[in-house]
């Protein structure tokens, strides 16, 4: 029997060894012989089926475990270089391929594709290859990156927008470079390599909740020609997001120009319920709006010109110019005003105008020893004009009318260096950005005044990236200083920012990561104004130089698990804001005075479920994720605490050139200090068939209700209110989406710019309800 059980032991422990090879190598520059970072390698079948994948590390080199015997073809695949593959037959132990070099003259793999979507993920980042079916299913980059339903990444189906949940920010790039909505767009799926969903921001990054890297191809002669024009159908509906571009390449060089064009023109309603409670009486008010008119135009276009010299150096020089006019704006109303037994007419309208010209600069150069450094320059002009008009009447009554405009200007440069540096075993990162601007604000009407203000923020990190076995770690220091001055008065404050983050993977299905850091941010513009600006007969809402930068602690816990058929992601992150600038309210000469203060503390808790089901290969694919958020808003005067669960859902069919898709969202609640803001409840509907030439597709928004709403709610004790506005025209809402591309010309892979900078902020506080 003791023999039987040692054969039995030995026999599986043969079946174990021969289901557990390994294949490894080492990708290359074949005209520099170093190691090409972040190259895709991809074990597939003879018959071109995707079995595992992986991303070379800092120094070239891969790994793919537990391969079981047989045949493949392994290909390789990067930004930069020729894709290339090798053949490996009769697999029946490790195997060492050595260093394999890539080039501009490596063989093509020709009709090899990725019939399954791997995901590989790092300690910051995912890296995604599309599929073949995902890519033709798409018609720009913003399709393609619905298809892939990647964890934490939310399309707004209305206005294309990319954001985190909670809104939080999510940076776009092409090749490194930080780009637009509209660049984004203009993106050919084909010439998609990866995409690199960065969703654990380091110090580079600053506050952005992530960033996705489009690693696209780039042409050496020739061109493109493309649109992608999105409108509402409905008579009724005036709506359009309409992008149009073009690149032409020569030599070394590259000319691109990108429009955008977006429209509204809708009504919306407005109800206001108000509460008052002066020293001696309390007061409701209950405001029924009629449909008024929303209408905005924005107009931005871009002019980009680029150089570059293999992989040696990048001159990049980007004239950009964004305008937005909004005769009619979304705060405007004509309501009904019932106070007790008093009833008033409002009319309360707002127009403004927007213009930001902006010439960047970026230069980036590659020297010996896998160092590279990065510069950019961006010098912006905002020229901004805001009239408020707010009539407030009864039949034989005095009105009251409030009346105010606002011209403002500013100045701002923004400039940043990088320094990277490559070792054998890891990676260091360090740089120092440094902001410096100037805003004059003129306020006209019932309030005269000028307020000058100069700003200034500089920010410099350090970071080095490395792995002890299968754990790999980030560890980063930095420091931020915040300087604001308004005629006389200045406020200034240091910011220590350091940062931690560690990652574990096993067998290439389990993933934890762990990361933690302490940040901050510096008042906004438009707080720090110290003026005063009334928002009815009741409200005034105040500015406050005295406002201070803010530290917060950030803690987020990653663990997934992925197969075949279905990958499941938790996802935790806990926040702390220590002095958050956040809403006071107070009653001071018969009004009540709504401003901004430093107040006590701010927790907050998210907590979400991702679970991605494959059931019939790549044909269907759906997303669920079910959510949780938790807050608790301590201000020197009150507490709230508010609980939010709710669920997202996507799905995805995909046939040959057929796509269609659903999707829901619950509403999602944010709560910041003592504003409730419940987001809308979305669900959209399209189908669409697409051509590698041209595209269209239909559907429908919110098709199962009959308006679109938000909603926030004021928790204050002095002077709550709850405001509701809604619109019949975009629930539900008939759109078509029609893209064309024309090609010409060759094709070659490249490299590209890692930062750039962007000033929006016109400082202009508004008396806006």
């Amino acid at each position: 029997m003791k023999k039987l059980s040692i054969i039995l032991g030995l026999l599986l422990l043969c079946i174990s060894l021969k289901a557990a090879n390994r294949i490894s190598g080492k990708v290359t520059d074949e005209s520099t012989n170093q190691g090409i970072e972040y190259a895709n390698v991809s074990l597939m079948a003879q018959d071109s089926t995707f079995i595992t994948g992986v991303a070379t590390d800092s120094n070239g080199n891969f790994l793919l475990k537990e391969v079981k015997d047989g045949d493949y073809i392994l290909y390789i695949s990067c930004i930069g270089y020729d894709n290339s593959y090798l053949s490996i037959r009769n697999l029946k132990a490790n195997l060492q391929l050595g260093e394999l070099p890539l080039s501009a003259n490596s063989v093509l793999l020709e009709g090899v594709t990725v019939t399954a979507s791997p995901v590989t993920k790092k300690i910051d980042r995912q890296i995604i290859l599309p599929t073949e079916m995902q890519t033709k299913a798409a018609s720009n980059g913003l399709t393609l990156l619905r298809n892939l339903q990647l964890s934490r990444i939310i399309i707004n189906p209305i206005n294309n927008s990319i954001s985190a949940p909670g809104g939080d920010n999510v940076q776009l790039r092409i090749n490194g470079i930080e780009v637009t909505q509209a660049e984004v767009i203009a993106i050919r799926p084909a010439d998609v390599v990866r995409i690199e969903y960065i969703d654990n921001p380091g110090a580079r990054y600053g506050n952005v909740a992530a960033v996705l890297n489009y690693i696209v191809k780039r042409r050496e002669s020739g061109g493109n020609v493309s649109a992608d024009l999105s409108n509402g159908v409905s008579p009724k509906t005036g709506y359009g997001e309409n992008n149009l571009s073009a690149k032409y390449n020569f030599n070394k060089s590259e000319i691109s120009t990108t429009a955008y064009w977006g429209r509204r023109d809708l009504k919306w309603t407005r109800e206001n319920y108000e509460s008052f409670r002066f020293p001696e009486a309390f007061q409701e008010n209950k405001e029924i709006g009629e449909p008024t008119k929303i209408k905005y135009d924005a107009l931005n276009l871009n002019l980009n010109y680029s150089y570059q010299d293999n992989d040696k150096q990048l001159l990049n020089i980007a004239l950009r110019n964004n305008y937005n006019d909004t005769p009619h704006s979304m705060s405007d109303r004509f309501s009904t005003l019932h106070e007790g037994e008093t009833v008033y007419s409002i009319s309360d309208l707002s127009s403004s105008k927007v213009i930001i010209p902006s010439l960047d600069i970026y230069y980036q150069r590659n020297l010996k020893n896998k160092q590279t450094i990065y510069a950019d320059v961006v010098a912006s002009y905002l020229d901004s004009k805001n009239d408020r008009t707010f009539v407030q009447k009864m039949q034989n009554d005095d009105d009251t009318d409030i009346c105010s405009n606002t011209k403002g200007r500013k100045y701002s440069v923004i400039g940043e260096g990088i320094y990277e540096k490559q070792f054998d075993g890891g990676k260091f990162t360090g740089g120092v950005k440094h902001t410096q601007a100037h805003l004059q604000n003129t306020y006209s009407g019932n309030v005269d005044d000028k307020v000058t203000m100069n700003t200034a923020e500089t920010y410099l990190f350090a970071e080095y990236q490395s792995k002890i076995k299968d754990l790999s770690y980030t560890v980063g220091i930095g420091a931020m200083r915040t300087y604001n001055s308004q005629d006389e008065a200045s406020t200034e404050k240091y910011i220590f920012k350091p940062t931690l983050s560690l990652s574990y993977s096993i067998n290439g299905q389990w993933f934890f990561r762990y990361n933690g850091y302490v940040s901050g941010y510096a008042p906004s513009l438009s707080d720090l104004n110290d003026i005063s600006q009334a928002m009815d007969k009741y409200q005034i809402r105040k500015g406050n130089p005295s406002l201070k930068s803010v530290t917060f602690v950030a803690n987020t816990l990653t663990a997934s698990w992925q197969s075949k058929y279905i990958s499941v992601e938790l996802f935790g992150r806990y926040s702390y804001d220590n002095k958050p600038m956040m809403e006071s309210t107070y009653y001071e000469d018969g009004h009540f005075i709504r401003t901004t203060e430093n107040h006590k503390g701010f927790h907050r808790i998210n907590l979400e479920t991702t679970i991605q089901l494959r059931p019939f290969k790549e044909y269907i694919a759906l997303k669920i994720t079910p959510f949780l958020n938790r807050y608790v808003s301590y201000g020197n005067t009150y507490t709230h605490t508010h609980t939010n669960a709710g669920l997202r859902g996507n799905f995805m069919a995909m046939y040959k050139n057929w796509v269609l898709m659903a999707e829901m969202n619950t509403s999602n609640h944010v709560l910041w200090g003592e504003t409730l803001t419940k987001e809308e409840k979305l669900h959209t509907i399209m189908a669409g068939y697409n051509t590698e030439k041209w595209s269209i597709s239909a559907g429908m928004l919110n098709p199962f209700t009959k308006k679109y709403e938000q909603e926030i709610d004021n928790l204050s004790k002095l002077a709550p209110y709850r405001q509701l506005a809604y619109s019949t025209n975009l629930s539900p809402m008939f759109m078509v989406n029609v893209s064309f591309s024309l090609d010409f010309g060759k094709s070659r892979n490249s490299h590209g710019r890692r930062i750039n900078n962007a000033d929006v902020d016109t400082g202009i506080l508004s008396g806006n309800k």
